[in-house]
């Protein structure tokens, strides 16, 4: 025989050999994407924990549908991995273009204007998230971030399944991003949705490993339909073990405990304080029925905290501003005075800010401090409302006539109340533009704009927070959002017309009940904005459909109107008067309480708006130590991914057996095997038989193939290399599963151990 009729021969013999993966058409195969597919499906489906509503599931179940069905083309299509990924990359964005932005599409694919607002939709998102409170609106910005990770999810578990052929990694990508969602979200179907999640996972990894495992069979020539015959035991297995663990883990000893690790932060004894516009959403939701104070006045008014005179494009806020003394006239009475005095007694309401009706003209006792720019009052010396406190307070409620506010202007006061920050969004201000167009006068504009608001927007707690720039740009779009987001925007649009305008923070009337205090509980946070008029001053305006100003009916044309849902029996009852009578309101003498001359302004500076721990809000340290450990686990399973594709066995199959009995030898070390230390192949392999319990017969073999490898002058073929390359595999296993847990854990993580598995370590190699 010439050589090269024997290298033919050996080449055919060598095909003949090659392993066959199974095509995306066989049966197998199908059953197995389709569990996969499945199981990004139910990743989505249990997303309804973070949710406010089923309508996000049509959108996810496109996004993983959609993705799957790309990948299993690809796969058909024998588009290899380098490519694919890109391709489905690519996939993702148009199927989140076309949910999200449709009429921003040209010829059916995205354009800048898509990306621009992707962009602003997902830094609205990342900027809020740690402090988001659970449920979170079924649509907009939260909802594009839900449809992005399930859009990843479903090609990382596509690519690790049939592309990087695993079993357990295909189901760590839904794994984290359930996790993730379990430890923020509601207990909304809290057993339900985790029984269905882990039976899908457990269908995932038998499935795969049945599909797989077959795989150094296949090499050597035989082929087995394995999924089909441990289907069924798989999916019996799977219903089982959920029907078990809902049934039996809610009655096991302990299973009601308090958590080890608190997640959301929830309602405690602890005082509630009101920050200026830093999560009324959360005290709308969560503390609804919360009684924050008590209110003794003739008439009920929006009871105001303060003003916010600064907007840096995220936040409304108080200036920095030194505070004077609040004794002595806070504001002169008008014309037309209607003084009201009020008993304001302190249950829940923390923090330095007192409310009061608008405007605060004087207050009986000492230790306040006053901020005339934004009319706030405040406790001095640091000191922070406590149950109990009373405060008497005189205000002149007195409201303009429309007529007054048709003959004057809104344009008197400093540039510094008319400032927008150069980010402010175009859509705004165009809008403003266009619905005061018609407006003769100040006044008839600012109308104008609260009615449009009145009539196009729709109020709803189930919508994202925020009054930043993103946030505006995602409620002009969505016309749907809270008090907190029309007051805000509101006051954006009106000092783009050039009036002075600021966002007044504090709650509406409350419930007037049979002992004639006005009973304001949590659900009764409110923003509105108010609008300075040259000779009148500062007057307010109600944009946020369903509320109204009661004193201000003739000036807004609404009628005064609150949340008047049902109160949860027991939650919101008084709170007893304290047995000392509060001295009635009259004139009061300067005082100096820092030792200054009277009538000097304190140094003190109002202290900045700051997050604080409302109930529900915020993932805390809890939430980041999640969010570490979910990279973790991403870093587990993408790493090894990594190192496979760097790693080079060698080119010819005499490098490849070698490479394969270096790496056997690695991964027998890490499973606690002694060193070569000068010993043969052979030796070595007669050694780690007395030392580990692994197969003797395999290791023996594969000591033979790479002797022959290296001593023999012609090599080994390509067929000695692929029963290496199975030997290996083989033995890697085994060294796995005998190799201590921490190691196991630690090779997971260190990519220079993962290397040591594929080609042994180099840097010891004696043989």
């Amino acid at each position: 025989m010439t050589a090269a009729s024997s290298t033919s021969s050996t080449s055919s013999t060598s095909a003949a050999r090659r392993p066959r993966r199974a095509r995306p058409s066989d049966v197998d195969h199908v059953v197995a994407s389709a569990a996969v597919t499945v199981l990004s499906v139910v990743t989505a489906v249990t997303m309804c924990r973070v949710f406010a509503d089923w309508s996000f599931l049509a959108t996810l179940l496109l996004m993983a549908v959609g993705v799957h069905a790309a990948s299993i083309v690809l796969r058909i299509a024998r588009v290899p991995g380098w490519l694919a990924l890109p391709i489905v990359l690519l996939v993702v964005g148009e199927l989140l273009a076309i949910s999200f932005y449709g009429d921003t599409l040209a010829l059916g694919f995205p354009t800048g204007d898509t990306f621009e607002l992707a962009r602003i939709d997902l830094r609205l998102v990342w900027s809020q998230f740690p402090t988001a409170v659970a449920p979170v609106p079924s649509e907009g910005s939260f909802l594009l971030a839900a449809a992005l990770g399930i859009g990843l999810v479903s090609l990382l578990a596509d690519a690790f399944a049939f592309r990087a052929f695993g079993r357990a990694e295909a189901v760590v990508p839904g794994g984290v991003l359930f996790v993730f969602t379990a430890a923020l979200g509601t207990d909304r179907l809290r057993i339900e949705m985790a029984a269905l999640w882990f039976a899908a996972a457990l269908v995932v990894v038998a499935v795969l490993r049945a599909l797989h495992g077959g795989g150094a069979e296949s090499w050597l020539g035989r082929r087995r339909r394995a999924v089909g015959a441990a289907l069924p035991a798989t999916a019996m297995c799977a219903l089982v073990a959920a029907v078990g663990a809902a049934a039996i883990g809610p009655r096991l000893p302990g299973a009601g405990a308090e958590p080890l690790l608190e997640t959301r932060q929830t309602q405690s004894d602890v005082t509630e304080v009101l920050s200026p516009l830093v999560d009324i959403r959360s005290r709308l939701v969560n503390r609804s029925n919360t009684e924050m104070f008590t209110a003794s006045a003739a008439a009920g008014r929006y009871w105001r905290s303060t003003g916010l005179t600064v907007f840096d494009g995220t936040t409304w806020k108080l200036p920095e501003r030194q505070l004077d003394d609040a004794d002595g006239t806070l504001n002169e009475p008008g014309p037309d005075a209607r003084i009201v005095q009020q008993q304001i007694v302190i249950n829940r309401l923390g923090g330095q800010l007192v409310p009061a009706a608008f405007k605060p003209i004087q207050v009986s006792q000492p230790g306040l401090l006053w901020l005339g720019e934004t009319d706030t009052l405040l406790l001095d010396d640091g000191a922070t409302l406590a149950t109990g406190d009373v405060f008497n307070i005189a205000s002149d409620v007195a409201v303009p006539s429309p007529d007054l506010l048709r003959a004057t202007t809104a344009s008197g006061l400093g540039a510094d109340m008319t400032d927008l920050p150069d980010s402010v969004p175009s859509e705004a201000i165009g809008l403003a533009a266009e619905v005061t167009a018609g407006a003769a006068t100040d006044y008839d504009r600012a109308l104008a704009l609260q009615n449009w608001f009145r009539d196009e927007f729709d109020y709803s707690l189930e919508v994202q927070r925020g009054h930043s720039d993103d946030a505006i740009s995602a409620f002009l779009r969505a016309r749907i959002g809270y008090c907190e987001q029309f007051a805000g925007t509101f006051a954006v649009m009106a000092r783009s017309l050039g009036m002075p305008a600021r966002v007044a923070v504090g709650f509406t009337q409350g419930e007037l009940r049979s002992d004639g205090q006005f009973h304001v509980l949590g659900k009764h946070a409110h923003a509105w904005p108010e609008i300075w008029f040259d000779g009148v001053g500062w007057v307010l305006f109600e944009p946020t459909p369903g509320r109204g100003a009661p004193g201000s009916e003739d000036l807004t044309g609404v009628p005064a109107a609150q949340d008047s849902s049902a109160t949860e029996p027991g939650s919101g009852d008084p709170v007893p008067a304290p047995s000392t009578t509060a001295p009635q309101v009259t004139p009061t003498t300067e005082r100096d309480p820092l030792g200054q001359a009277p009538g000097t302004p304190t140094s003190t500076t109002l202290p900045p708006s700051t997050s604080t721990a409302d109930g529900g809000t915020g993932i805390g340290t809890a939430g980041w130590v999640l969010l570490v450990l979910a990279a973790l686990g991403l870093w587990a399973v993408l790493m090894p991914i990594v190192v496979r594709r760097v790693t080079r066995p060698g080119r010819t199959p005499t490098d490849q057996v070698i490479a394969a009995w270096h790496g056997t030898v690695g991964a027998l070390q890490l499973a606690g095997a002694s060193a070569p230390a000068g010993a043969t192949p052979v030796e070595y392999a007669r050694r780690v038989e007395r030392e580990l319990p692994v197969d003797a017969r395999s290791l023996v073999e594969l000591a033979r193939f790479v002797t022959r490898a290296i001593y023999s002058p012609a090599g080994v073929g390509e067929s000695a290399a692929l029963r290496a390359a199975v030997l290996r595999t083989q033995l890697d296993r085994t060294s796995r599963e005998i190799m201590p847990w921490h190691r196991r854990l630690w090779s997971r993580l260190d990519p220079r151990l993962e290397r040591q598995r594929l080609v042994g370590d180099r840097s010891r190699r004696t043989s």
